[in-house]
């Protein structure tokens, strides 16, 4: 093996041999991802402020803000889960495997897989570690 054939330019895409197959649609679990990073956030939240009554009251209407936040699209979604498939020609969403292996379809063109998941969950995945972190220092002033 020459130094040639190690150079990354040289190397044949790992999908040479078929054409790319874009979805329509977001694997479920980036919103599943995303879900758990603000359940995550709640459960610091009620670990942190809980014990004390004003604290809890506040950490529970929170909770039922996420809870419609997350909940309502998810009602829609079943509710309109016929109608989804065929504008997506009878398919359901992509798994995840398969999403991250080539990609999605958007407005302004193709997006590779994992540089859509990371767009999408970026924000929720950092605010649940900022959280954790700030709980632990208001958790360690007390």
């Amino acid at each position: 093996m020459n130094d040639m054939s190690l150079h990354a330019g040289t190397l044949p895409h790992r999908l040479h041999n078929r054409a790319p197959q874009w979805h329509d649609s977001l694997p479920r679990a980036a919103f599943g991802i995303t879900a758990g990073a603000y359940g995550l956030m709640l459960l610091v939240y009620w670990m942190t402020f809980g014990a004390e009554a004003e604290g809890a009251l506040m950490v529970a209407v929170s909770t039922v803000y996420v809870i419609m936040f997350f909940g309502v699209p998810w009602v829609m979604a079943r509710l309109g889960e016929t109608m989804l498939r065929q504008r997506h020609g009878g398919r359901a969403a992509p798994k995840l495997d398969d999403f991250l292996q080539t990609g999605i379809q958007t407005w302004t063109g193709p997006m590779t897989g994992w540089s859509a998941l990371i767009q999408v969950t970026l924000i929720p995945v950092g605010l649940a570690f900022a959280t954790l972190g700030i709980c632990i220092a208001v958790a360690m002033a007390r």
